[in-house]
């Protein structure tokens, strides 16, 4: 019997869209920073100020990456090493490339400090996934998910995971003029 596929891949590929809309809003007035050459805006800077609150969020938005990325790749038959490291370098050179694309989006600031510390997000997300993975508890997980779930159901499983965000914006009734 095959193994089942795990879920992980997609729902890090969603984590992936989710990383670049949220690294790339608001999608409006994109234009070439005056007085710049394309070398200089692939150098990152340190920022000239310092949030709290922009340490955490770059750190809490990359974790759940780097343990998707990592778990995706152990469940895929691939060696911990390897998994880490792409679960490590992903990551790096998605945030690399988004901070870099930040330029060209007026009231974006990119900065050395997010890719820094989303950098150090998906090492934390590696970290715990690597831990889980070597406790076992992956393992448990696979074993309580075969009992519970059909073995093509990962896809469903993802949808039921990404349902309640359609629900944050309901679309409208078609043709809807009042209550009924």
């Amino acid at each position: 019997m095959s193994r089942p596929r795990s879920s992980a891949f997609p729902l890090a590929l969603l984590y992936v869209l989710l990383v670049v809309y949220a690294s790339l809003y608001p999608f409006m007035g994109w234009t070439w920073p005056p007085g710049h050459a394309l070398t200089s805006l692939m150098r990152l800077k340190w920022p000239h100020w310092h949030q709290n609150f922009d340490i955490f969020a770059n750190l809490a938005g990359y974790l759940p990456l780097g343990a998707l990325v990592y778990v995706a790749g152990v469940r895929s038959a691939r060696r911990p090493a390897m998994a880490g490291g792409v679960a490590l370098l992903g990551p790096a050179l998605l945030s690399y490339i988004t901070e870099v694309i930040q330029n060209f989006i007026p009231g974006r600031v990119p900065s050395l400090e997010d890719w820094l510390y989303n950098t150090m997000g998906a090492a934390l997300g590696l970290l715990l996934a690597a831990a889980l993975h070597a406790t076992g508890l992956l393992d448990r997980w696979q074993v309580l998910r075969d009992r519970w779930f059909a073995g093509s159901s990962g896809g469903a499983r993802v949808l039921m995971l990404i349902w309640p965000i359609a629900l944050l914006f309901p679309t409208p009734v078609p043709l809807g003029l009042g209550q009924f």
